[in-house]
């Protein structure tokens, strides 16, 4: 048996050593390298927030509770006034002209809810005003100021203030 063996291996050429030589030790660099890396994952469930590129190091589930501790300043910007165009991320206060306005999100799929402080009126009242997309679009007022709805996103909104007349 032995020596048929040795006889069959005579006949193998060189080429098919060279395949078989080479099959052999991409197994046994996948196999190596599968065992280094399986310590990657870890052992219990946790979501890497698909569509983000977050991976398996980020901690999403801290980041949600308290966002403000992976970054300095508030996602993405603090809510500011440039001309007479308001930004405004959710939950982030401004001040303008008198009035303290938080933008709160979206109520249902048409509304959307803003918070407003009167500075000349009591600052410990807060108003919570409900207005319609559509609504809002053609004006409204708050305290004698006009505004318009330009644009809203549930982690956002831009306002349009009119001049007063």
């Amino acid at each position: 048996m032995l020596e048929q063996w040795i006889l069959k291996m005579n006949t193998i050429r060189p080429f098919e050593l060279a395949v078989l030589f080479s099959v052999l030790m991409a197994g046994i660099f996948l196999f190596v390298r599968v065992w280094l890396l399986s310590d990657a994952i870890p052992n219990e469930y946790r979501s890497a927030s698909p569509g983000f590129n977050w991976g398996w190091e980020y901690d999403y589930e801290g980041a949600m509770q308290d966002p403000g501790r992976f970054g300095g300043k508030p996602w993405p910007w603090p809510a500011k006034k440039t001309g007479n165009r308001i930004i405004m991320p959710l939950n982030q206060p401004l001040i303008i002209d008198g009035l303290e306005i938080v933008y709160q999100g979206m109520v249902g799929s048409d509304n959307f809810r803003l918070d407003i402080k009167i500075q000349s009126l009591d600052t410990g009242v807060t108003y919570t005003q409900r207005f319609s997309k559509s609504e809002a679009r053609k004006g409204f007022f708050i305290d004698e100021k006009k505004f318009s709805l330009e644009r809203i996103t549930p982690r956002y909104i831009n306002l349009f203030q009119f001049q007063n007349e």
